[in-house]
């Protein structure tokens, strides 16, 4: 582990634009320069690699309080489960600078609820550290979009976090009576100009998006997470503009899987049917006869019927994703007929339909829900 620290502090040593979010700290030198990366992945909401970089710096030197606070400030303030008002509880105040301790009240205060007096701290805080980078932008606030702009012209060494919500601002049309996404790339631009992290390329990727460029979002979105795939928090947005772009394709697919799973339901091929449904989610149905709706099970694929089916065909299916492409409604019409066992009545059978598949978490797509009913002038299947 002390060769690792090394090899980080070694490489902030040679990093001469790495940025200061602490004017003044009691951490040594060594311990300083990863603090204040720590800070900036803080910033750029890159939690997880703040969380390495603080231990780094408290294991380099045990003194560093303030690395106490990035651990603190990337948990959250949920009165029952959340553990940054006992992570706060941690430290040792009087090891912190002035500065530092400005900012441990203002985390305080975010843990008070409705007793706090975050803003009284607040002003208090900015009147004695006025240069402070850190105090200026935990008061800039979510969707202050002038508060971004003056931030980024005040402190340009640390403005990656800032630029990256302006580029944000520009593309909702925050700075102008529309949204502008060739200004809001260009601060994309100079946000990675600043600071070479994953966050504003998952940025970068949903700017795309917004633009219809998905693409190009998947691109950039790979990128980001390219930089550590393992349950990296930029998978979920991978894997929705992968869907967007194959999105044909995976109509056609959904289209042609319900055909099977409907074959294999009127064949009584279970093998078959278990390719389409999971075993963690029921798939609930209503049938053609309009009874209860009720958990279809493995027995119904194989149970014996008082019919058995001549013709069944699907037709006019029409697939429709929800936005996050994690689930599909499908429409669609099926016409046939079937042959009671005992009388040898022959029935024509005829009705509308709807499924919803979902995405199970292999990324395979399974039926969870359909729904039938005698189309006007039709004959659903007969109550067993």
């Amino acid at each position: 582990m002390k060769k690792l620290i090394i090899i980080i502090s070694t490489f902030f040593s040679l990093n001469l634009t790495a940025q200061k979010w602490i004017n003044d700290s009691n951490c040594d030198s060594q311990s300083y320069e990863i603090l204040n990366e720590a800070i900036n992945h803080l910033a750029n909401l890159e939690h997880l690699t703040a969380f390495g970089m603080a231990k780094a710096a408290k294991m380099s030197d045990s003194g560093c309080e303030c690395a106490k606070l990035v651990l603190a400030a990337i948990s959250t303030t949920n009165a029952d489960l959340g553990s940054r008002k006992d992570k706060l509880d941690l430290v040792n105040i009087q090891l912190l600078s002035p500065e530092e301790k400005a900012w441990y009240e203002l985390l305080l205060e975010t843990t008070r609820g409705e007793e706090s007096t975050w803003d009284n701290t607040y002003s208090s805080a900015i009147k004695k550290f006025p240069k402070s980078p850190i105090i200026n932008w935990v008061g800039v606030g979510g969707g202050n979009w002038d508060g971004y702009m003056d931030f980024s012209k005040k402190f340009p060494k640390n403005a990656s976090a800032a630029y990256n919500m302006i580029a944000y601002g520009y593309a909702y049309g925050e700075y102008g009576d529309s949204p502008d996404f060739e200004a809001a790339h260009d601060a994309i631009s100079k946000s990675r100009a600043l600071h070479d992290g994953p966050n504003s390329l998952d940025s970068k990727a949903e700017i795309a998006a917004m633009e219809g460029d998905f693409q190009k979002a998947f691109n950039s979105q790979f990128k980001a997470r390219d930089y550590a795939y393992f349950a990296s928090p930029y998978d979920f947005n991978l894997r929705k503009y992968w869907r967007t772009v194959n999105k044909e394709n995976l109509s056609n697919y959904l289209k042609q899987a319900q055909k099977d799973l409907q074959k294999a339901i009127t064949d009584g091929n279970l093998e078959e049917y278990k390719k389409y449904v999971s075993d963690d989610i029921d798939l609930v149905t209503g049938d053609s006869n309009l009874g209860d709706f009720y958990v279809y099970t493995d027995d119904d694929v194989t149970r014996d019927r008082n019919f058995t089916w001549d013709s069944f065909d699907l037709n006019d299916i029409e697939v429709h994703f929800i936005p996050d492409m994690t689930m599909a409604i499908l429409t669609f019409y099926a016409k046939g007929s079937y042959t009671f066992i005992e009388t040898k009545e022959n029935v024509k059978y005829s009705t509308r339909a709807s499924s919803v598949w979902v995405v199970a978490d292999d990324g395979s797509w399974k039926s969870v829900h359909s729904n039938w009913a005698p189309s006007e002038g039709g004959i659903g299947i007969p109550k067993q």
